[in-house]
């Protein structure tokens, strides 16, 4: 015989821990407040999830995979370039400016690495794929852009990482509410590196 059939959907109820745990943290964030803000039981949460520790692993995987497909995603096609690294940093602006009603200012990830990256393991390979994620994806665009003649011969794999430390400085910065025209500034000069190409001169 099989068990009851749950009366929530596991992915909302997740979604719900996410939020939480994004917005206050692995420590701040009681198991009384979990419940309350995922509608399920104690019970219902060991049965689906395990204990608080397994659920934060769950939620930040799904964190990970959303900003992967979500924010990533422009960057890893065969055809992105330097337009889809403006468009990136464009939209973080936005986002950093204006979130959404309900969306924690600031990146999980960075947050999630300075509470618990330096020793929780687990917690440590998530980030550290997080960040591979998002080096490949600013590389890809970057090996791409050099390919077209856009921009200047560069390093591309420093270049990505330079890219990549920016971004999760700016989710530091945005979630101490540094103003969005400070943010900007540091967007442009992180993009500076990345000099067009002159175009070649006419015989």
């Amino acid at each position: 015989m099989g068990g009851r059939p749950r009366s929530f959907d596991e992915e909302d109820v997740l979604d719900r821990a996410l939020e939480l745990f994004w917005r206050d943290g692995y420590a701040s964030t009681s198991m009384q407040a979990l419940l309350t803000h995922m509608g399920i039981s104690r019970q219902s949460l060991y049965n689906t999830f395990g204990d608080k520790r397994r659920l934060f692993l769950a939620a930040l995987d799904r964190y990970v995979d959303r900003r992967t497909a979500d924010m990533l995603g422009p960057l890893q096609g065969g055809d992105a370039s330097l337009e889809a690294i403006y468009a990136f940093f464009q939209r973080l602006g936005e986002q950093s400016g204006c979130p959404s009603a309900g969306t924690p200012r600031g990146c999980m990830i960075g947050k999630s690495c300075m509470e618990l990256g330096g020793t929780d393991p687990e917690v440590a390979a998530r980030v550290h794929r997080f960040f591979d994620r998002t080096v490949s994806a600013f590389r890809n665009a970057l090996c791409n852009a050099v390919a077209q003649g856009e921009i200047e011969p560069l390093d591309t794999a420093a270049t990505a990482r330079h890219l990549t430390a920016t971004l999760n400085g700016l989710g530091i910065m945005s979630r101490a509410g540094v103003p969005p025209e400070e943010l900007g500034d540091v967007v442009r000069t992180a993009l500076s590196v990345l000099r067009p190409k002159p175009p070649a001169a006419q015989a």
